[in-house]
């Protein structure tokens, strides 16, 4: 198998770390995405200690923050020559909302700013890679997501903040922002899908909703049981960045491995337009 050069974000999750103890486990080349150097090299270590694999690189970036995404692949492009896989894979739910020094809202910021911006700043080294691929983790939460047109981040304080709200809200952008990029990526041999992993019982979940609320969340329909570990939540990533079958697939949602249709929502030419110029109008 041919060695691929691949990036993955929210490699310091549990379903991060995963994607990437598999693809460097089949000699791929790794490069993790980290908020802090420390962090990352542990997750380094723990990958180049099990697999065997010294093919593993750590760059520090916020995610929340426009400056460090155009920094980290301004490096990353100083380093390399060629991209074949993307996996926008962080994400975070906050327990209140912050506001970056940017201006944005952390988890409007990281769960859709950061992949619709890290897409199109790769795109000349994806296509130059061809045929390669974009892997957007997803949810099935974007189909409980309601984005107001005039207010994306939820910043008017109409609503008292709730982290599960803006979750939604983040992810049903991301499936929309998937959707729309994949248009624009017909016929350049790059393709770009979004996948929801299953219910994963992960840190993102745990630290995020309140504690007489867990047991619920784990039976309700929203999440779906959260009984699969991180390593059942990498695999269906895994599998849309490096299966033959997803070759000429793009523009999908997947549940797992089953594609299914997203939202309606996703298609709403209205909602689209007006993100799509909303999104330009932030990212400097």
């Amino acid at each position: 198998m041919k060695q691929k050069n691949v990036i993955i974000t929210g490699i310091t999750s549990g379903i991060g770390t995963e994607i990437a103890l598999d693809l460097a486990k089949h000699g791929h080349k790794i490069n993790l995405v980290a908020r802090s150097e420390e962090s990352g090299n542990i997750i380094k270590d723990l990958i180049v200690k099990k697999t065997k694999n010294n093919d593993i690189y750590v760059y520090k970036c916020d995610l929340s923050l426009q400056k460090d995404i155009r920094e980290f692949v301004d490096n990353f492009k100083k380093q390399n020559d060629s991209l074949d896989i993307l996996i926008n894979n962080a994400g975070i739910i906050p327990k209140e909302r912050i506001i970056t020094s940017e201006g944005i809202e952390t988890q409007f910021a990281v769960n859709y700013i950061a992949p619709y911006l890290l897409s199109r700043l790769l795109l000349n080294m994806l296509k130059k890679s061809s045929p390669s691929r974009i892997v957007n983790t997803s949810s099935v939460a974007h189909t409980s997501g309601n984005l107001n047109v005039d207010d994306f981040q939820g910043l008017n304080g109409k609503y008292a903040f709730r982290g599960m709200r803006t979750y939604c809200n983040s992810k049903l952008a991301l499936t929309i922002d998937t959707v729309e990029l994949a248009k624009e990526l017909e016929g350049t041999g790059v393709t770009c899908n979004a996948v929801h992993p299953g219910g994963v019982n992960t840190n993102i979940m745990r630290y995020n909703i309140p504690k007489f609320l867990q047991p619920l969340m784990k039976k309700t329909k929203f999440m779906g049981t959260l009984r699969l570990s991180p390593k059942e939540g990498a695999n269906p990533i895994i599998d849309a960045a490096c299966s033959d079958k997803y070759d000429k697939v793009s523009g999908k949602y997947f549940d797992r491995f089953t594609q299914k249709d997203a939202s309606k929502k996703v298609f709403d030419k209205d909602v689209v337009a007006k993100l799509s110029e909303y999104t330009k109008s932030i990212v400097a």
